[in-house]
């Protein structure tokens, strides 16, 4: 086959920097290196000079499944949600099992022909396993199962009796870790990560999983925002890094991705501007490599009738697989000189902070010394001074604002929001306005 480029001479990085300072005339070079929050540097370019070993693929899949977040407590409610959802193109759904009556709340809904994710606790963990057994066979299925609580080492014994039962079923997974929590309350990204690869060696040194651990692929749920190729590389950094822990343990388990759109730069106000947020945030994550993706409507910080809003949050990823063909690619960042050194700076932070942790006592130790709602409050107060600062934008709040617009909020919602001030800048900003305007 022909070489197409051979008859081009091969441009150095010097040469292209070199190009960059002359066309800066007289500004200087480093004023287009970006300090990213993070902790390390992101260059204006990139080359293969940069790049020391040749990438193999983090991920091979290209599909993900549509999923959707029932939210209602009300069994008959939320039924009909689901219900409405799945025959909107949905094909998987995320509950939490609480005190729902399952025969009401799953009436016509076949778990045998979509995926699944359920949040329990300890009280109602039993009732969801005899759910399942009186209406299925647990081999038909395909789900992940979250734990909601797991705050201390008695916490992780108790739930890894429960995983022991569902051990033979490779498409039921139990080993699940949830730091959706942690995004949420505006945690970097690779603080993120090693969050959950700290959460994750205390189950692969859970004494009651020890002698018998699940072959299921491991569920992970992480948030993602809308600064693309950081959140992109973020959830190829977990799979590089998982592969490092896996070859570690000696285990054998693959992860199982689910990704959900984050509420920490969500408006509202000109909050139709949220579904360009979640469409980068979806985007990200589909890239990124995500299993199963939930996008959030865009008006989830209101107290509202979410019918409109949970069919856009539906249709905007079929529009990303039945019109952009996103379900077609598999990681299609693997070779991207940019995006490979970014992926490799995250995971480099990221261990060197789950070293950190592991110096400490681990998870459960560093949870009880406050470490992580320290250092993520710190975290969330920088953020808040970059967006306050302008350095970090948000359209329509900080930057191209609609000076005529006025705030309309139902009294209901104004201490439900006040308690994410800390973690959504963008929602602290407008709180602002609104109290100055209503005074």
């Amino acid at each position: 086959m022909q070489n197409l480029f051979g008859d081009f001479q091969a441009v150095t990085a010097k040469a292209w920097k070199n190009n960059i300072i002359r066309d800066l005339k007289g500004e200087a070079y480093e004023t287009l290196i970006w300090a990213n929050e993070n902790g390390f540097n992101i260059e204006p370019f990139y080359t293969s000079e940069n790049q020391s070993v040749s990438y193999e693929p983090v991920f091979t899949h290209s599909d993900w499944e549509v999923a959707v977040s029932g939210k209602s407590k009300d069994s008959k409610e939320l039924n009909s949600q689901l219900l409405e959802q799945l025959n909107s193109g949905a094909s998987s759904i995320s509950i939490n099992v609480g005190d729902l009556d399952l025969d009401i709340a799953l009436n016509e809904v076949k778990l045998n022909f979509i995926h699944s994710i359920f949040h329990v606790n300890k009280n109602n963990a039993s009732h969801l396993k005899s759910y399942l057994l009186k209406n299925y066979e647990l081999h038909e299925l395909n789900c992940s199962v979250f734990y909601k609580k797991i705050g201390n080492q008695q916490d992780l014994e108790d739930w890894g009796k429960t995983i022991l039962f569902f051990k033979d079923f490779e498409r039921i997974r139990t080993i699940s870790i949830d730091v959706l929590q942690h995004h949420n309350r505006n945690c970097l990204a690779y603080y993120e990560i090693a969050l959950l690869f700290s959460k994750l060696v205390e189950y692969i040194e859970c004494h009651s999983l020890k002698s018998d651990w699940p072959s299921s692929k491991i569920a992970i749920k992480v948030g993602v925002s809308s600064d693309y190729f950081i959140q992109m590389a973020k959830l190829r950094a977990i799979r590089r890094l998982w592969l490092v822990l896996k070859n570690e343990y000696g285990l054998k388990n693959d992860i199982h991705l689910i990704v959900e759109t984050g509420l920490t730069n969500k408006s509202i106000s000109e909050n139709y501007n949220n579904l360009l947020r979640t469409t980068t945030e979806a985007m990200a994550a589909v890239s990124g490599g995500c299993n199963e993706l939930i996008v959030n409507e865009f008006d989830v910080l209101f107290e509202t009738e979410k019918k409109l809003s949970a069919r856009m949050a539906v249709n905007q990823q079929l529009i990303l697989k039945h019109e952009s063909y996103f379900d077609k690619m598999a990681d299609i960042a693997c070779g991207s000189f940019y995006v490979e050194a970014i992926t490799d700076a995250l995971a480099e932070k990221a261990l060197e902070a789950l070293k950190y942790f592991e110096q400490q006592g681990g998870y459960f130790k560093c949870s009880e010394k406050n470490v992580f709602s320290e250092d993520i409050a710190r975290q969330a107060v920088t953020k808040e001074k970059l967006f306050k600062e302008e350095k970090q934008i948000a359209i329509g709040v900080n930057k191209f604002r609609n000076a005529k617009e006025k705030i309309e909020l139902p009294a209901s919602s104004i201490s439900m929001l006040q308690q994410l001030l800390i973690n959504n800048p963008v929602l602290n900003y407008e709180l602002e306005r609104y109290l100055s305007q209503n005074a």
